[in-house]
């Protein structure tokens, strides 16, 4: 059976169309899948451009679930971003494609970071448009991996190249790892030069692990340098929740930086080493984010140097319990910290610390607006100075004792407050810190009551030092500064036992204000500082009980530095005593300038005024005023004095050289001295010149010397006398000549065997050519013999010792030799009612004290015959002893009234042969005179008895009283007194009224006992 031929026809027609379609459809799709390359090609690069932004895409690969491509943004000559290779997987949903995926192999970006702001050139739109449309938090987050990507930054700074490795998933970075080309970095105040380093950060969970290491081949902002440096960072912390917007959870970070060096300021440290790390937890979010937990740093170094300084390993370590930091309100950081330092061998201003350790308690907190804190602190360590420079064997005892303290010591200080603020630091001292030497002694550091001992508005303290052979020191520091290496302390000090130069025993009283800066001290004075020594030190010669003010003249009274010191100032009141030359200095005051290296000083002083008085047990001269100009060069002192009257008369003049190695000596010369009357007088010069009375006239020339070495002190001098005139006790002298050799000057003592003349003595009688043969001993001028003429005859001195005290007694031995009585006791006040004519020899001791005279045996002997006439009145209570007869008869007759007056009209015309007188003096100071008188009556008229016998039988005559009959022999024996103290007083009384008429005491009494008989 056949089909019909219509069916078959349409049926083909269908299967036609159908395959016609199928083909259409296939071309349909196989055409845009055949050219998808480019037509995605053309969409990217089409949209890219429709923004401005000029591209190429080479696409590799496309297909329903992935998508490969290279990727070139920008210009081709130089692209902001190249990818040689982007995977992108995705998938179709109902909602549209979804990314799944986005691997991106060698992704190069170029970008630049100006003022803080991140640019990536015609890409700034793009991603600015991006991040006005952040996904939907609903919306599928794509893993992302970049495999050998690479960031080229430039920045403002200098060029940044990096290459990294990362991987995102689930909208959170977990993996990344960065590595920097070596790059120089430099801008104002800073300079960098990195090498290679890395970043690596892992996320495991909600934890994150970031590790960063970057080597710093040099370093440096402002005056700061590092050099071969390395930082490395290590933080454990919890993954930020970004929807959130918080990070909580623990965190635990480490961090180092280490160098070969660092330099700032000119100071360099050797390996210097910070660790720091923390372990606590973390809350809250960008703004309000905190941090609270253990903190702990650690910073030692190897070493450090610099102008002036050096230090051997230092070791800090820092550590807080509870520190905690918040930027809730800003950046707020506090904690309860403990600080511990560790220090050796350092040196810096010529202060070697040995070793050193500090702990520092406390809380403390950091804003924005500094750091603040109250810490207790102890401290500890050895440590020398030598500021003072090295230790000599001439250095004297104070310096050696402060050199030696110095050169080796402890320190400590206890429970020391420090509190930090905005204004600064605070220092306090509820307990002394105390500096004790290896050998000896202690210096305390006191708080002075409620004040700082350092602070922003100064300091205050009290400081003591004593034993160990240290100065003894009391220091009140009212304020007390230190900026920089410069340290200041204004207040008062006191210090004894101090020996420096040539003081020993030294003390001082000072305010003013101490400065220490570059290893140097100074001390400037507020007022006047007083200053006293025990003695300066010149050998045999020193100067004792020294004292005075030393008064600032501009600029530092005293400076210290490298065993070099100065002083410079005025001296006033200064007093002193030189035993060497018996005499002290007062109110003295000089212009000071001095200086030295160890005990090598070199002065200037110039004196303008001192009192220099006589401390001699027997005064040699007054007070003088002195002047002059004294030197010292090394060891060697030389001066030039002058010395004068107080009124201003010039007096002498003296030179001085002093070595103190050798020793030295100092001359003195007057010049020629001419006293007048109404002028200079030797009194006014010298109290060994009383007996030099006034008016004196003439001219005098002294010169004299000391001479010393460490062992003795000599002395000598000459007077020279050409001619002086003066009133002396005794009377006028005239023309007194001669030289004194002096033999020692201090005591005062004249060579032996000197000669003194004295052309004339107006004395009771004149005594003319005097001739003295002296020597001064000890305190008194002996003299060893001697004569002058005195009443025809000769007085000689066999001794005569003649003290310089006017208060001492004077010894000595008188030799008579044919003198004449009758002018000397016609000039004295006895002179009207006594008369002798006696020419006598003898000898005569004697001691006088003041007025006083006392004379101990005593022998006068008449050598001619001679005349004694005694007026009665002169004589009381004289008694007749033993028998008188006349002339012709025989047999005694017993005493009575007439031979009483027989008596006295036989003293009153006496002739005799013989005439012996022993005198000496008596226990109630009356001189005793007992005269033994061989003679007879010789009246000028001749004399003679008539009686009736029958009288004279019966003896009517006894109690009459009859006239002694012409040369009736006397044998007389006359003990009689003198009240001699009252004679001299009298008599002085009268020398002193010379001119006047004879004085004639009323008070003069004379007798006592006498026998008479006949021959």
């Amino acid at each position: 059976m056949t089909e019909p031929t219509a069916p078959r026809h349409r049926r083909w027609s269908a299967r036609r169309l159908l395959a016609v379609g199928v083909v259409l459809l296939v071309f349909a799709v196989v055409t845009p899948w055949l050219n998808r390359k480019a037509l995605v090609r053309e969409a990217l690069t089409g949209w890219l451009k429709g923004r401005g932004v000029a591209s190429h895409v080479e696409v590799k690969a496309f297909g329903p679930t992935r998508f490969t491509a290279g990727l070139r943004i920008g210009p081709a000559d130089n692209p902001i971003l190249t990818v040689d290779e982007a995977d992108v997987g995705y998938r179709l949903t109902i909602h549209g494609i979804v990314v799944d995926s986005v691997d991106l192999q060698r992704p190069a970006l170029r970008a630049a970071l100006h003022d803080g702001r991140l640019s990536v050139g015609s890409l700034d739109p793009l991603i600015r448009e991006f991040l006005s449309r952040p996904p939907r938090p609903d919306a599928p987050k794509p893993k992302i991996t970049i495999e050998g990507g690479r960031l080229s930054l430039a920045t403002d700074y200098g060029a940044l190249d990096l290459t990294a490795d990362a991987a995102v998933e689930d909208g959170r970075l977990r993996r990344l790892t960065a590595v920097t080309a070596p790059a120089r970095l430099a801008g104002p105040g800073f300079a960098a030069e990195l090498g290679q380093a890395s970043v690596n950060l892992v996320v495991r969970g909600d934890r994150a692990d970031i590790r960063f290491d970057a080597p710093l081949k040099t370093a440096g902002a402002g005056d700061a340098r590092m050099r071969q440096a390395r930082l490395r960072l290590a933080v454990q912390a919890p993954y930020p929740d970004m929807a959130r917007g918080r990070v909580d959870g623990a965190v635990a970070a480490n961090a180092s930086l280490a160098a070969a060096s660092a330099e700032m300021d000119g100071r360099s440290v050797d390996r210097p080493a910070v660790t720091a790390t923390f372990k606590g937890t973390a809350k809250g979010g960008l703004a309000d984010l905190a941090l609270a937990g253990v903190a702990a740093a650690d910073l030692r170094t190897a070493g450090a140097q610099g102008p002036g300084m050096r230090a051997g390993a230092a070791h800090i370590a820092l550590r807080a319990e509870d520190a905690r930091w918040t930027r809730d309100g800003g950046d707020r950081a506090s904690g309860q910290i403990t600080l511990s330092a560790e220090a050796a061998d350092a040196e810096a201003s010529g202060l070697r610390i040995a070793t050193a350790a500090a702990t520092a308690k406390g809380a403390v907190s950091a804003n924005r607006a500094g750091l603040r804190g109250d810490l207790a602190v102890t401290a500890d360590g050895h440590a020398a100075w030598r500021g003072l420079g090295p230790a000599r064997g001439d250095d004297a005892p104070s310096l050696a004792a402060l050199k030696q303290a110095a050169a080796g010591f402890r320190f400590g200080a206890q429970d020391v407050r420090v509190s930090l603020a905005d204004v600064g630091v605070t220092v306090a001292l509820p307990r002394p810190a105390r500096l004790t030497p290896d050998r000896g002694g202690r210096v305390e550091l006191a708080g002075r009551g409620r004040s700082p001992v350092f602070g922003p508005d100064g300091g205050a303290f009290r400081l003591t030092a004593s034993g160990g052979g240290l100065p003894r020191v009391e220091a009140d520091v009212a304020r007390f500064a230190l900026a920089g290496d410069r340290l200041t302390a204004r207040g008062h000090i006191k210090a004894g036992d101090l020996a420096f130069g040539v003081v020993r025993g030294g003390g001082i009283d000072a305010a003013g204000t101490l400065a220490m800066a570059g290893g140097r001290l100074t001390f400037t004075a507020s007022d006047c500082a007083a200053f006293a020594a025990a003695r300066l030190e010149f050998g045999a010669n020193d100067a004792r009980d020294v004292s005075g003010r030393f008064c600032p003249t501009g600029g530092p009274l005293a400076s210290f530095a490298g065993g070099d010191w100065r002083a410079q100032g005025r001296a006033e009141g200064v007093a002193a005593t030189i035993p060497f030359l018996q005499a002290r200095a007062t109110g003295g005051v000089a212009r000071v300038s001095a200086s030295g290296h160890g005990a090598r000083p070199t002065a200037d002083i110039a004196i303008e005024t001192a009192r220099i008085e006589d401390t001699a047990p027997k005064p040699r001269f007054n007070p003088l005023s002195l002047t002059g100009q004294a030197n010292l060069t090394g060891d060697v002192w030389r001066a030039d004095f002058d010395t004068a009257l107080p009124g201003g008369l010039h007096v002498a003049h003296a030179h001085l050289a002093h070595d103190s190695l050798t020793g030295g000596g100092v001359e003195i010369e007057t010049g020629e001295l001419r006293f007048a009357a109404g002028g200079l007088q030797p009194g006014a010069i010298s109290p060994l010149a009383q007996a030099v009375g006034s008016p004196a006239e003439g001219r005098v020339v002294f010169k004299g010397r000391f001479d010393w070495n460490a062992q003795e002190v000599t002395s000598s001098g000459r007077l020279e006398i050409p001619r002086l005139d003066f009133q002396s006790a005794a009377g006028r002298v005239e023309n007194l000549s001669g030289v004194l050799d002096f033999s020692s000057l201090a005591p005062l003592e004249a060579a032996a065997d000197q000669d003194l003349h004295i052309a004339r003595l107006d004395a009771v009688v004149p005594v003319t050519d005097i001739d003295a043969r002296f020597t001064v001993a000890g305190e008194m001028l002996r003299v060893a013999g001697g004569e002058a003429t005195v009443g025809g005859g000769k007085v000689r001195v066999e001794k005569l010792d003649v003290p310089f005290d006017p208060t001492a007694a004077m010894t000595g031995v008188l030799l008579v030799d044919g003198v004449q009585l009758h002018d000397i006791v016609e000039a004295s006040p006895f002179g009207d009612r006594v008369e002798l004519d006696a020419r006598v020899s003898g000898r005569l001791p004697f001691t006088a004290t003041g007025d006083q005279v006392r004379v101990t045996g005593g022998e006068l002997k008449a050598i001619a015959p001679g005349r004694l006439s005694i007026d009665r009145a002169a004589i009381m209570g004289v008694q007749a002893a033993g028998a008188m007869a006349a002339p012709g008869t025989g047999g005694p007759v017993s005493p009575n009234d007439t031979f009483t007056d027989f008596a006295y009209q036989a003293m009153e015309h006496l002739a005799f042969d013989t005439l012996e007188a022993s005198i000496a003096s008596r226990d109630d100071g009356r001189l005793g005179v007992l005269f033994h008188i061989v003679g007879k009556f010789d009246p000028p008229k001749h004399q003679e008895i008539r009686l009736p016998l029958m009288d004279l039988i019966r003896r009517k005559f006894l109690g009459r009283k009859l006239p002694l009959p012409s040369g009736t022999g006397v044998n007389l024996t006359l003990d009689t007194t003198l009240n001699l103290d009252d004679l001299l007083a009298d008599y002085g009384d009268y020398r002193r009224l010379h001119g006047s008429g004879a004085v004639q005491p009323q008070r003069l009494s004379i007798g006592d006992e006498m026998t008479e008989t006949t021959p």
